[in-house]
């Protein structure tokens, strides 16, 4: 009987006490997802390779609050169900704060302290779409002291959260670059 070699191996997250030396070589590109498991897979897989201080992640997906009202079919979406809605703002920063911004850090193996910098409405195209927008920031030492940062440069970590008018679906961009 013939092994089934294509299974994809599943890593644990890895938690950070000290930082490693960087990589000889860079594979981290810009990368686009749908869907929140596989941004979160990807975070994780780029932390065991250390290249947790270089990353340009884009995910545009529909938060689980939505999915599970809507029972994961799309025909069933609301046009009540976006940012206009305070009900619908309230349940989206919750998933930030409780679940998005932790899992972040699970994922990354590193204690990010993530601080709200910016939120707000903001009409565009000439008023008809209204965008709302988070802004998180980290540029601190994540954690660590600044002994370990011998090792490797000091880097941000910028998350943007943008959600519009025109339906549930959230934008985020996590951005880690070195200073």
């Amino acid at each position: 009987m013939k092994k089934n070699i294509s299974k994809k191996i599943e890593l644990e997250p890895r938690h950070f006490d000290h930082l490693t030396n960087e990589p000889k070589v860079r594979n981290a590109k810009e990368v686009t997802f749908d869907d929140l498991s596989n941004f979160e897979d990807y975070i994780k897989n780029e932390s065991w390779d250390d290249e947790y201080d270089s990353l340009n992640v884009h995910l545009e997906y529909l938060p689980p609050f939505i999915q599970k009202e809507i029972h994961s079919d799309e025909s069933k979406i609301k046009p009540q169900m976006n940012v206009l809605n305070k009900k619908f703002r309230r349940h989206l920063h919750q998933h930030l704060t409780k679940h998005l911004l932790p899992e972040i850090n699970k994922m990354t193996g590193i204690n990010y302290e993530f601080k709200e910098f910016d939120e707000g409405l903001t009409p565009e195209m000439n008023g008809i779409n209204s965008v709302y927008k988070w802004h998180y920031e980290d540029s601190g030492n994540h954690g660590f002291e600044e002994a370990d940062y011998e090792n490797r440069h000091h880097w941000k970590a910028q998350l943007d959260i943008k959600s519009n008018s025109n339906g549930p679906y959230i934008n985020i961009d996590f951005n880690c670059s070195p200073i």
